[in-house]
């Protein structure tokens, strides 16, 4: 096995997270092709908190800017969240 350095490995020996200012929010949501819902859903707060961040009101917590720091280098990491929450629900469907 190759010994191969994943996103996650490298973001997990990061001693600081970045700040995430606006602009940096919304150059997250374009790369994601994303608008303030579709980043709300994903991070899993309103859209509300998103706008607060975007306009620069409030700043995002601790957790949510190492989640924003885990979908700008790893963005293929929010289809597989996808596909294993779809899977999640056929199951508990049946």
């Amino acid at each position: 096995m190759k010994n191969k350095t994943n996103a996650v490995q490298v973001i997990a020996r990061a001693t600081k997270c970045p700040d995430f200012e606006p602009d940096e929010i919304f150059s997250l949501m374009r790369r994601l092709n994303m608008n303030e819902k579709g980043l709300a859903i994903l991070m899993n707060v309103t859209p509300a908190t998103v706008r607060l961040w975007t306009s620069g009101a409030v700043k995002p917590c601790g957790t949510a800017k190492r989640i924003m720091q885990i979908y700008s280098a790893c963005p293929e990491v929010i289809s597989k969240i996808s596909v294993e929450t779809e899977e999640s629900n056929a199951e508990t469907d049946t």
